[in-house]
């Protein structure tokens, strides 16, 4: 029975050697399989955080990228109404010059662009500064035939100069126009636009 014992016992060490064997391999490959998921879960955070941050900052950079376009059309705005500004300001001070200065551009821009037999149609706010006698003055200056027409026009000052051809607006808003046209550039610059 010894010799039958012998061999139980060799055959129970041996399977308890194969078996802690194989739990060691089984133990090691699942150690190994755990440090590569854990590799590969470290390598898709690390490329998942770098997506985000990717997305993140490509998202900011819009949005940096919006308001600055947003605060360009503001500035835009601004500069806009600083000009307008300008040129409304200029309009009011030929608007309400005393008579004789009002006077004097006027006729200054009439002399310049008159022809013989035109009619003048003042504008209806300038019914006491304008009148037949100044027209006809103005006409005397040019030495031209100058009268002014019994309709009076609606613009805020100026005149309308007409005849069988065509009219010439030299309205106080066309002066104010064209001069806004030729020198908005400077105007602008002198501003520190």
């Amino acid at each position: 029975m010894e010799g039958k014992q012998k061999i139980i016992d060799d055959i129970i060490a041996s399977a308890d050697a194969t078996a802690e064997r194989i739990v060691e391999q089984a133990v090691a490959e699942v150690q190994s399989a755990l440090d590569e998921l854990k590799s590969s879960l470290a390598s898709a955070h690390t490329a998942s955080a770098e997506k985000y941050r990717a997305d993140a900052q490509a998202t900011y950079d819009g949005q940096v990228k919006l308001g600055e376009l947003e605060a360009g059309k503001i500035m835009l705005k601004a500069r806009q109404a600083c000009v307008s500004a300008v040129y409304d300001g200029v309009r009011e001070r030929i608007l309400s010059a005393p008579d004789k200065e009002y006077l004097a551009l006027l006729q200054k821009l009439i002399v310049g662009a008159c022809e013989n037999g035109d009619e003048v149609i003042a504008a209806q706010a300038d019914e006491k500064r304008v009148t037949a006698a100044w027209v006809k003055k103005v006409g005397e200056s040019a030495k031209r035939k100058l009268t002014l027409s019994k309709t009076r026009g609606e613009f805020a000052g100026g005149v309308i100069l007409r005849n069988a051809k065509y009219d010439r607006d030299l309205t106080v808003d066309e002066i104010v126009s064209e001069l806004k046209e030729r020198t908005v550039g400077e105007t602008v610059a002198k501003l520190g636009l």
